[in-house]
């Protein structure tokens, strides 16, 4: 699976004429991408839209990566990676069935 940087750059707010991240972001996506097939999801590249949610959650977790890059205890920072996580074990669960 694949998914275009300037989509990603695109979902993260960025514009397309900043560059200086983009080896960054691009290396989140292949985490991402790894991380979805570490989950044991197989994604079968001819149901678009098995690829698209697959997509949307690359988006959720490299948004999520993106925003949150700081190690910290700050309980106020943690919500958003405790929302997101739900997200993920929802979008992980409708991939693998």
């Amino acid at each position: 699976m694949t998914i275009d940087i300037n989509l990603v750059k695109k979902y993260l707010r960025i514009d397309d004429g900043y560059t200086d991240e983009d080896d960054l972001i691009q290396l989140m996506v292949n985490n991402a991408i790894t991380y979805i097939e570490n989950a044991g999801v197989i994604i079968d590249e001819t149901n678009t839209k098995q690829v698209q949610l697959a997509q949307l959650l690359v988006l959720v977790l490299v948004s999520d990566w993106y925003e949150n890059r700081t190690l910290t205890t700050d309980t106020t920072s943690n919500r958003t990676s405790e929302k997101v996580r739900d997200i993920v074990q929802s979008i992980l669960f409708q991939l693998k069935y």
